[in-house]
């Protein structure tokens, strides 16, 4: 009798373990709840990292990020680098921003590194475009080569959304041109509900900070008379926007 109640001890606090487990990861069971792998691993990369808002609520916070998921296209989770995974978060917060009329367009710029080119005529003598951190000690290495053979690029990324509708693309490639920026990566996704979400890499912007950077392209899109504000859903965004692709 004493080994049959040990074992239903035993079965019992395993059923426990297993309930606590669950509720701490709602997203686990992907089959039952309709969660995709990469939900799954964005989701467990964020409880890793201690994210206040997983952590607080992670049963509401797994069904915002699912939602934030299915309003996007796939090749918006095909972009997604889980290693990032606080991105999804950034996302979503601007996506969030945007629903407000008064707010938009939504711009948000982050540095992201220092790019070194060589000029043709030196380029075997140097190193031929190394990606270096700002606060690397690889500049060293440069220091036998003229600093007007060697070019230094800022690398930003810009991210902007609004209302979305035909031709914004091309809108906002000339906003970005306006403001002196060229563009080296550009990622578009329409969200089924009308808005859009327009990452870009630049280069042209010739310091780290990025305060005056952000403010430069407020300014320009102002100076739009407010063509990238947008107007109600439905009016000026396509009208198969529920569709994923």
């Amino acid at each position: 009798m004493e080994d049959d109640d040990d074992a239903t001890t035993e079965s019992a606090v395993v059923q426990c373990s297993s309930s606590r487990a669950a509720a701490a990861d709602p997203v686990a069971d992907s089959s039952s709840t309709g969660y995709t792998e990469l939900e799954k691993e964005v989701f467990g990369r964020l409880l890793e990292k201690g994210i206040p808002e997983v952590v607080s609520d992670p049963a509401s916070f797994g069904k915002q990020l699912h939602r934030h998921f299915q309003r996007l296209p796939m090749s918006y989770a095909i972009d997604v680098n889980v290693d990032n995974a606080e991105d999804v978060l950034l996302h979503r917060r601007i996506l969030d921003e945007c629903a407000d009329p008064d707010k938009r367009p939504v711009f948000h710029v982050r540095f992201l590194h220092v790019h070194l080119f060589c000029s043709a005529y030196l380029y075997e003598q140097c190193i031929p475009g190394p990606v270096v951190d700002s606060q690397d000690n690889t500049w060293g290495s440069l220091t036998a080569t003229s600093s007007r053979d060697v070019g230094i690029l800022h690398l930003h990324e810009i991210i902007v959304s609004t209302i979305d509708r035909p031709k914004l693309l091309s809108q906002l490639s000339a906003l970005l041109s306006e403001v002196g920026l060229n563009i080296r990566e550009a990622h578009v996704f329409s969200t089924s509900d009308g808005f859009s979400l327009h990452i870009f890499v630049v280069d042209g912007w010739h310091t780290e900070k990025t305060d005056g950077l952000l403010q430069c392209l407020k300014e320009t899109a102002a100076r739009n008379h407010g063509a990238f504000s947008g107007g109600h859903i439905g009016s000026s965004s396509p009208s198969k926007k529920n569709k994923r692709s």
